[in-house]
């Protein structure tokens, strides 16, 4: 067996185990179930469909058996078997505790009561030959060859993808962030053989965690879905090696309204002076790098680029919603003399933009730029009709690519291949159908046990939706009217309301019970629309059928949503009792989300400052409400005044260090701090200062998103959050 380099550890335990093993042996493991989704799980599923009879996998539900760990785990029973024709033959058991296993097992007063407990059990999965359920279990059965089967078809799939993709489906997806030039050890390479010829590997997850809902559907309609990989591609978005000098913020609107005047113009940290009337007139446009260095670029030079789709709440990416541009140059540098672009870039070939995730060298050296052509080209990257998010929680937005923007490789591009235009067309609402919001989580995987979806290249390829390729002209007429409806207004959550309130596994488990609630998403209309037309493309002729139809599907998205919720909720609260607490605080939530941040962004203000400069001076800052003149006032423009009746005042030896005074107390900081002595640094420590502020809001609202359930709660995180943002959290 040729194990990647990315597999988890126990995976290298399965061959080592089975050296000890007699003929016909049987074989138990209780590990990580990530194997049976993760792309390095495919080499192990092949292994063990040609050396085992798999008897049985086993997940429970209901509850963790190791209450620590953040991964699932699942127990996989086996027998060696070298007979060819038997392992065809034999039914694999995919088992879901939806009890606890003592629930299960019943009173047992003795040894030899658990015995038999464990006995009947036993029986029960080794007896069933056809999918069964009750109260305690289900249990899906699958023959080996079919499982093989379905290997051999992904296969095929992953071979047509790989030749359109030109090796996506090999790179290292943990490394495609902005600064791909790790400080780490570099991992082992990707194994030729995870992507084998004659077994491309299974989702099998999907028979553990479906609902039933899902086979019914694929048992009666399953020959009207197609995989995303069959009929389209899925593709990094651009991969730059450097996004803080490649993908640069554009502040042309932020720094016009700022500085009205040329005077003012001309008073901006530039790195290559340019007149106002330029950036007016959209010739030129502001951008500001990752270092906070301000400097001009010519329009034509620069696209609008999606970085992420945080800020995106509708299924499409429009350039008004985006601040960042990519640099799009194709043209020798020598024939870009006398331009701002080749002043951006001949300035850039001499910087590094170290940091922690990357080395101290030009950036033109970094292993993924030295490999281009044309070091600073990124253009030839053609746009998708739509952009796939590689993570996800509560919210299902496939955002169409209408204007044709390029995205980061936070983003995966789709690209359609079928040659039927109408297929095309209804692609994009089908991807953003209820339908697909239930069955990609079936696909992908929960970052550990918490609300978090992660779905990579392979994981999206896989994915089975409506095949598009049967539209008609009818039913394309209604997907796009209402998907058009959709794009018009805010796409919310899946999971209902109330539990998105719920904080402690007490909460949780008493709503557990209480009816289900349609979460304000799947009110809408619209949604409602898309969704029948998707049921008549899978050939539902009868209205009312589809009205039914949708109604289960709702039930199943918001059952699958409330359990994700609590599991989430559970396991927030048993990182609390670790730490010696038995009840939920705002406190606690903050804690949680504080946790969760890079410990870059958790140093305090004081500390950050210090570090923005070598050369540094130390001065106080008074108490009371600061007050800065206006830059023209001749006599008072280096002055900041604190308080009132009668005001203190500190004389600063320049106006850049004024600025950077008062924007320190708008922060809400006095006493003793730190400030760059010379005003070139103190100018570029105020625009690094307002990124920081900026871009750390928007990082905690989010983290106060994901957990709060009103805005009442939000604000009350967010006011804990932002205290410690700003003076750091003290242990106590």
């Amino acid at each position: 067996m040729k194990l990647s380099g990315q597999s988890d550890l126990h995976i290298y335990f399965w061959p080592v185990a089975a050296q000890f093993l007699a003929d016909d042996g049987w074989f138990g493991f209780l590990t990580s179930s990530s194997w049976l989704d993760a792309r390095y799980g495919f080499a192990l599923q092949r292994w063990l469909l040609l050396e085992f009879r798999i008897v049985a996998i086993i997940e429970s539900l209901d509850e963790p058996w190791f209450e620590d760990a953040r991964v699932k785990t699942a127990v996989a029973i086996l027998q060696r078997c070298k007979d060819e024709k038997k392992r065809e033959e034999n039914l694999a058991r995919f088992v879901r505790l939806k009890k606890k296993l003592v629930e299960i097992l019943g009173e047992r007063e003795d040894e030899r009561q658990r015995q038999k407990a464990a006995e009947r059990l036993r029986d029960l999965i080794l007896k069933t030959t056809s999918d069964f359920s009750n109260d305690d279990l289900r249990i899906m059965v699958k023959s080996q060859s079919d499982l093989w089967r379905e290997g051999l078809s992904v296969a095929q799939m992953f071979a047509k993808q790989k030749a359109l993709a030109a090796g996506e489906l090999d790179s290292d997806e943990d490394d495609d962030t902005e600064d791909s030039e790790s400080l780490a050890t570099p991992k082992q390479t990707q194994s030729p053989h995870v992507l084998m010829t004659d077994y491309g590997g299974g989702k099998w997850g999907r028979y553990l965690r479906a609902p039933d809902f899902y086979f019914e559907i694929m048992r009666e309609f399953g020959h009207r879905f197609t995989r995303i990989g069959e009929i389209a591609t899925i593709k990094f978005g651009i991969k730059s090696g450097c996004d803080a000098f490649f993908m640069p913020r554009n502040v042309s609107a932020e720094l016009l309204a700022k500085c009205k005047t040329e005077d003012e113009w001309r008073a901006l940290p530039l790195m290559k002076r340019c007149k106002r009337a330029e950036v007016e007139s959209g010739d030129v446009v502001i951008v500001k790098c990752g270092d906070n260095t301000l400097h001009p670029i010519e329009s034509e030079y620069v696209k609008p680029e999606v970085h992420s789709l945080m800020q995106v709440d509708r299924p499409v990416v429009t350039a008004d919603q985006l601040d960042r541009v990519v640099l799009w140059v194709n043209e020798p540098l020598n024939q870009l003399k006398g331009k701002y672009v080749h002043h951006f870039i001949t300035w850039g070939s001499k910087q590094t933009f170290a940091s922690n995730k990357s080395k101290s060298v030009p950036v033109p050296e970094r292993s993924t730029i030295a490999g281009r052509p044309v070091w600073y080209d990124l253009t030839g990257l053609e746009p998708g009709i739509g952009f796939w998010p590689k993570a996800q929680q509560y919210r299902h937005i496939i955002p169409a690519n209408t204007y044709g923007l390029n995205c980061n490789c936070n983003l995966y591009d789709i690209h359609s291949l079928t040659e039927s235009s109408i297929a095309t067309r209804a692609l994009m609402p089908v991807l953003n159908s209820t339908l697909i919001a239930l069955m990609k989580t079936f696909y992908g995987r929960y970052a550990g046990t918490e609300g978090n979806l992660k779905t990579e290249v392979v994981d999206s390829l896989l994915i089975e939706i409506p095949d598009p390729r049967n539209v008609t002209a009818p039913i394309l007429e209604r997907l796009e009217k209402a998907f058009a409806s959709m794009k018009e207004r805010e796409v919310t959550h899946l999971v209902e309301e109330a539990f998105r309130k719920f904080h402690t596994a007490e909460e949780v488990r008493e709503a557990e019970n209480i009816p289900l609630t349609l979460p304000l998403e799947l009110t809408q209309e619209d949604r409602r629309e898309l969704d029948d037309a998707v049921f008549e493309l899978l050939g539902v002729t009868d209205p009312k059928r589809r009205e039914k139809l949708i109604d289960q599907l709702y039930r199943e998205v918001i059952l699958h949503f409330r359990a994700v919720r609590i599991v989430e909720v559970q396991k927030m609260e048993q990182r609390r009792r670790g730490s010696g607490k038995d009840k939920i605080s705002i406190s606690d939530l903050a804690l949680d989300a504080w946790n969760e941040l890079e410990p870059e962004w958790q140093k305090p203000f004081v500390e950050w400052i210090a570090q923005q400069a070598t050369q540094l001076k130390t001065i106080r800052l008074p108490d009371g409400e600061a007050r800065l003149p206006d830059a023209t006032n001749f006599f008072e423009a280096t002055t900041v005044y604190f308080g009132k009746k009668p005001a203190v005042s500190l004389v600063c030896d320049s106006r850049a260090e004024a600025e950077l005074v008062f924007a320190i107390t708008q922060t809400g900081l006095h006493g003793d701090i730190s400030v760059p002595t010379n005003e070139k640094e103190c100018s570029k420590v105020v625009q690094a200062l307002e990124t920081r502020l900026a871009e750390g809001k928007t990082k905690l609202e989010e983290l106060a998103q994901q957990r709060a359930g009103s805005d009442k709660l939000r604000e009350q995180m967010m006011n804990i959050l932002y205290r410690w943002f700003i003076h750091g959290k003290t242990n106590g």
